[in-house]
C-alpha cells in the first residue's frame, strides 16, 4: 500500500484544557505540529510529554501531548512593525538579546 495522506482539512491541532487542572492537552494530526512537538518534549521532557500515537497501515497520523497550560497564550493583537523595528529585532535577535520593542 502506499504513504496515507491526509487532506489539509484532516491535518487539525486541537488545544484543550479545563479550570481544574493545570496541564493542557494537544491533539494534532498535522504533520509540521507533530515535529514541532516532538522537538519540545526531546529539548524539554520535564514540561512536554507525548501521549497516544494514532496509526493507520502503520504510519503515523496523529499524536498527543501534555504540558502546563500556563505555557498557552493567546496575543491581543497583530504586531505591525517596520522595516526599521525588524531589522533592530533581527540585530537583537543576533546578538542574543530576546527582549520586544
Amino acid at each position: 500500500m502506499g504513504k496515507y495522506h491526509q487532506s489539509k482539512y484532516e491535518q487539525e491541532v486541537t488545544i484543550g484544557f479545563n479550570a481544574a487542572e493545570g496541564t493542557a492537552e494537544i491533539y494534532t494530526a498535522d504533520p509540521v505540529w507533530i515535529r514541532k512537538m516532538d522537538k519540545l518534549v526531546q529539548q524539554n521532557p520535564e514540561q512536554f510529554r507525548p501521549g497516544k500515537v494514532e496509526t493507520y497501515q502503520g504510519e503515523i497520523v496523529a499524536k498527543r501531548y501534555t504540558f502546563p497550560k500556563r505555557l498557552i497564550s493567546i496575543r491581543s493583537k497583530e504586531r505591525r512593525l517596520t522595516e526599521e523595528q525588524r531589522a533592530e529585532l533581527a540585530a537583537r535577535f543576533n546578538r542574543g538579546e530576546r527582549d520586544g520593542v
